[in-house]
């Protein structure tokens, strides 16, 4: 795996479990040239290449995001997406495809972060600049990144499940897909959290696995896996994400185990916070996806219009074992509560009545929705 190295221009940040819209979120241009300018010079066409269907983050506010900041940024551009349903081969088609027809400007979520490298090699060579989307591309050209801190967010789900387990617990980690780059940043934020514990003696890890294409029903198959080893002696569970965490659930739910035993998640999903306020899913990791997709959109239009892209949009750097990658690091929230879960309903990730259409009535946050 290759090591990133964050420049220091993300300490400078101050990079804390914070507000997503603090710190310089709102990006301003530097003088390189005004949001009218790039508005009215934008245009072209840029690929909009999703990983897979699985998680709905990706049809919903990631690909909304993104287009409703295109149009915002630059109303003359025509944006194409394609999803390559976790399959990396069709993933390197459509973006042969895209730049094929004409494509100014790729935006990969990649399936797989290190044969994605192909893409920007053949990016480069047609003069077609790439950003990466949520998850690095390693070892090649890339031109831009923008992500959430990942160890930020996997040493928030780290700290919470210590926090709510007790001493002498044994704890289960279901990891995220193995050939996902993020998957193993996350992993670098909670796993040194985790292992602090277990060498201090106070927590034991009884099973671990990493979850193939982030599949809900191979975690499923995991937690079954991890209960029938232990024989269900299970304090609580690391889960990577929350569409793992709500299959990770089910499997405790047929020991009669669900609600005891604490579960975190990410992501923020509709379920899973619909589990939080059941009491079911312990915490999620709150990530203002509309933000990244604005962003990622504001660099678009910057390449499109053919104009440098403001350094305060991109003011972070992340080494790719290439190059040291322009980026742009947003911050994470932890959601474990009912005050809490209306950071996702105030940022419009989901409307009140959505989530509380699919809980139980004596849930106060919903008695007047």
């Amino acid at each position: 795996m290759k090591r990133w190295e964050i420049a220091a221009l993300v300490g400078a940040l101050g990079l804390v479990l914070a507000a997503c819209g603090d710190n310089g979120d709102d990006a301003d241009t530097d003088g390189s040239g005004s949001d009218d300018d790039v508005a009215e010079e934008a245009s072209g066409t840029v690929a909009f290449l999703l990983p897979e269907n699985v998680t709905p983050r990706w049809e919903g506010p990631d690909r909304e995001g993104f287009e409703e900041g295109m149009a915002e940024y630059a109303p003359e551009a025509e944006v194409q997406v394609f999803n390559a349903m976790n399959d990396g081969a069709q993933q390197q088609q459509q973006a042969e495809q895209a730049i094929t027809q004409g494509a100014e400007v790729l935006v990969i979520a990649a399936v797989d972060m290190t044969a994605a490298s192909v893409i920007v090699e053949d990016a480069e060579a047609a003069d077609v600049p790439v950003i990466a989307y949520d998850r690095l591309i390693e070892d090649a050209p890339l031109d831009h990144f923008v992500t959430f801190d990942g160890e930020q967010v996997g040493r928030a789900q780290g700290e919470w499940l210590i926090e709510n387990t007790e001493d002498g617990d044994q704890l289960v980690v279901i990891h995220g897909s193995e050939d996902d780059d993020n998957a193993r940043w996350f992993a670098d934020g909670y796993m040194p959290v985790l292992e602090e514990a277990v060498d201090e003696g106070t927590r034991t890890i009884g099973y671990e696995s990493w979850t193939p294409g982030w599949d809900p029903s191979e975690a499923q198959e995991s937690m079954e896996a991890a209960l029938t080893q232990l024989d269900n002696d299970v304090q609580g569970v690391l889960s990577a994400n929350d569409g793992m965490a709500a299959t990770i659930i089910a499997a405790l739910e047929a020991q009669g185990m669900a609600g005891e035993v604490p579960v975190t998640g990410q992501d923020a999903t509709e379920q899973g916070l619909q589990l939080i306020l059941e009491g079911d899913q312990g915490m999620s990791v709150f990530k203002d996806v509309s933000r990244q997709a604005d962003v990622a959109a504001q660099i678009s239009a910057s390449l499109l219009a053919d104009q440098e892209v403001p350094d305060d949009l991109v003011p972070d750097t992340v080494n790719n074992g290439s190059v040291d990658v322009s980026s742009r690091l947003l911050e994470v929230e932890v959601i474990d509560d009912e005050e809490s879960v209306m950071l996702a309903v105030d940022a419009g990730l989901h409307e009140l009545s959505d989530l509380c259409a699919g809980v139980s009535a004596d849930v106060e946050l919903c008695e007047d929705a």
